[in-house]
């Protein structure tokens, strides 16, 4: 199981972008019953907050309950996450503690890594990054 950053569901929503199709493709999948992608409950805040942010709350909350309802059981953030991210930002600190997190679900959870556009996580040791073009690709 692959872990979802949280840019893959903003290009998927956004406007036109070189992402935006391979990331709609890919959430469409996950809506079709794909079971090889999961969430984490932080990427359900940055959702959230990215939106308010903006001034469209309406349209965050319309977003997050697409994503419950499609990925019902968002893995949970909880100390082994918590410990293992501020081991990361000690030793990766390009890494934003929100993408920390991200990372650190991955170690955690033992997933096959995360589906990302964002560049940084390559500089984490061990962690498997997926570009969703080429996942797109390969289908």
């Amino acid at each position: 199981m692959k872990l979802l950053d949280t840019n893959i569901i903003l290009y998927a929503a956004g406007r036109p972008h070189q992402y935006k199709m391979a990331c709609a493709k890919l959430v469409e999948e996950v809506a079709l019953g794909s079971t090889e992608y999961a969430v984490d409950t932080e990427l359900l805040q940055e959702v959230l907050y990215v939106y308010a942010s903006r001034g469209e709350l309406a349209r965050g909350l319309g977003a997050f309950d697409g994503l419950i309802r499609i990925l019902p059981n968002p893995i949970p953030i909880g100390r082994p996450e918590i410990v293992a991210a501020r081991q990361l930002l000690e030793r990766y600190p390009a890494l934003s503690p929100r993408d920390a997190i991200h990372a650190a679900v991955v170690q955690t959870q033992s997933l096959e890594g995360i589906v990302t556009t964002d560049r940084v996580f390559r500089e984490v040791r061990g962690l498997a990054t997926f570009d969703p073009r080429d996942l797109v690709s390969r289908a």
